[in-house]
């Protein structure tokens, strides 16, 4: 590496950091998660792993084995996929799909609601084609794994926004 293009490297270096750039990372900036242990109450639906994995990750939050260790607990209250038909061509054959994947959870800290319920919705589009129908459901189904991690990744960093739920006093009551 000759002089100039030291020089040229360090220059934009040093101008980059002067300006406050830096690298976001995998999960740009954290922010804590307002409780320090939870319990996924997600049983057998298949968002369960990917939830627990995205929580793992989190130095900030402990995973429980029982919910009454928890100060908070997770829970799936509905989870559904889709598949709907995008595009026909004109001999009436399907060219492509959409698949949705929708998730609402919903947290309780210390035995009260916390926060709204959380929903996630994600989408994908693939193309169909009758001569690789064994290939395209294995594309089907690596579609919807990738949109559980999408959503199981979306709701830890909701959680991290969430804001307990303040009941206001009726306006038209007297104190």
């Amino acid at each position: 590496m000759n002089r100039r293009t030291w020089l040229g490297a360090a220059a934009a270096a040093l101008l980059l950091s002067a300006c406050g750039f830096h690298l976001r990372g995998v999960g740009g900036e954290v922010r804590p998660l307002p409780f320090s242990s939870v319990w996924l109450a997600t049983g057998a639906t298949q968002l369960h792993p990917h939830l627990e994995r995205q929580l793992r990750f989190r130095p900030d939050v402990q995973m429980v084995s029982q919910p009454q260790a928890a100060e908070a607990i997770l829970t799936v209250t509905d989870e559904r996929t889709a598949k709907d038909i995008l595009t026909i061509n004109r001999g009436g054959k399907v060219n492509e799909y959409e698949l949705t994947y929708r998730v609402t959870v919903r947290v309780t800290k210390n035995g009260v609601g916390y926060g709204e319920p959380i929903t996630v919705l994600t989408r994908r589009e693939f193309s169909y084609t009758d001569s690789q129908v064994l290939g395209k459901e294995q594309e089907e189904q690596l579609l919807f794994r990738d949109m559980r991690e999408d959503a199981a990744t979306q709701i830890v960093r909701r959680l991290a926004a969430l804001k307990p739920v303040v009941e206001l006093p009726d306006a038209g009551k007297k104190p």
